[in-house]
């Protein structure tokens, strides 16, 4: 079947079931037992919509089926050690009507410094997910862009070409195309971002009409470039390319001000499911606002908003998860 059939879906449209991991790994130190219960929070608020299929390593199989056994949770053992599903699995796709698997060649971050590959990092090559595999022409991630389900990507230079140096720009929008998505929307992004070199769902999401999501920035980190591709965004919607830009207020800076680097504080890295969207809490009146905005763009979908902040010292919970479509 020709490649050209093929759609990566948008991440609001309805899933079959949800790929996930149960594998904290020991970086975590002292936090390892707080992640632990936050993503079963998320991983239980996400089996309450739709099923998920969660990938434990075999000497963690036990334990899993015991704590999740009340829940839509089908433990299956697979060679993880990381939790960040939405990067480290393949991306789920249609082929017509066929769902597949798209292996975009996983190199842990570019082999961060302050997270080294693994074993586990080759998942979309080493595991049978039981769907036919494609692979991607260059190295990425599921964060390092974002498809609105209609044939357009948002992508950052400072992600997608500090890991390919060898590939021009057009030959990966061309890589891009071949693969459904035939409008390539570059921003550049941020390269000091630590571990993920400036992925756009951190601050950047699609809603169900169209319309494209960007939340500000109030930090001077980072500021210039964030609005930088916002213009570029808005020259998008001024031609058509997307429907509309709606701003969001970022969580209030004195809330986040003592987080690492690294904190994702957005409400924007959330988690669609077919009754609710799934974003973090951050315990201020920007919650409030946050999710008035998010219930107005999602209409008939509860927003759900949990508190997760020790996840979010490394990711947010959509790089939790990978969705596979219906």
């Amino acid at each position: 079947m020709p490649d050209v059939a093929i759609r990566i879906p948008a991440d609001f449209e309805p899933h079959a079931r949800v790929v996930m991991a149960w594998a904290v790994h020991r970086e975590w130190g002292g936090d390892r037992d707080r992640v632990e219960r936050e993503l079963e929070t998320v991983i239980r608020t996400i089996a309450e919509d739709e099923p998920v299929t969660l990938l434990t390593p075999p000497d963690l199989l036990g334990a899993a089926r015991i704590r999740f056994a009340e829940a839509d949770v089908e433990i299956v053992p697979a060679p993880v050690d990381d939790i960040w599903m939405r990067d480290i699995a393949p991306v789920f796709a249609k082929r017509s009507t066929e769902t597949i698997a798209i292996d975009f060649n996983f190199n842990g971050w570019d082999n961060s410094l302050r997270r080294p590959s693994r074993p586990g990092d080759r998942l979309a090559r080493t595991f049978d997910f039981g769907l036919p595999v494609i692979g991607a022409s260059f190295v990425g991630e599921g964060g390092a862009f974002l498809a609105d389900g209609r044939g357009l990507v948002i992508a950052t230079r400072s992600c997608l070409l500090a890991r390919n140096p060898h590939l021009p720009e057009p030959v990966i929008s061309a890589a891009f195309g071949s693969i459904g998505m035939h409008t390539t929307v570059w921003l550049d992004g941020d390269r000091d971002e630590p571990i993920t070199s400036g992925h756009p769902d951190g601050y950047l999401a699609f809603a169900p009409d169209g319309t494209l999501l960007a939340e500000a920035i109030d930090r001077s980190r980072g500021r210039r470039k964030r609005e930088r591709d916002l213009r570029v965004l808005t020259k998008a919607v001024a031609s058509g390319l997307i429907s509309g830009l709606r701003r969001m207020a970022p969580p209030e800076e004195n809330r986040i001000a003592t987080e690492p680097d690294g904190f994702v504080a957005t409400y924007l890295n959330f988690f669609v499911t077919r009754r609710t969207v799934i974003t973090a809490r951050f315990g201020n009146p920007g919650d409030d606002a946050a999710r008035r905005h998010l219930a107005e763009l999602f209409p008939g979908r509860d927003i759900r908003m949990l508190g997760v902040d020790a996840i979010l010292r490394g990711g947010g919970i959509r790089c939790l998860t990978q969705p596979v479509p219906t």
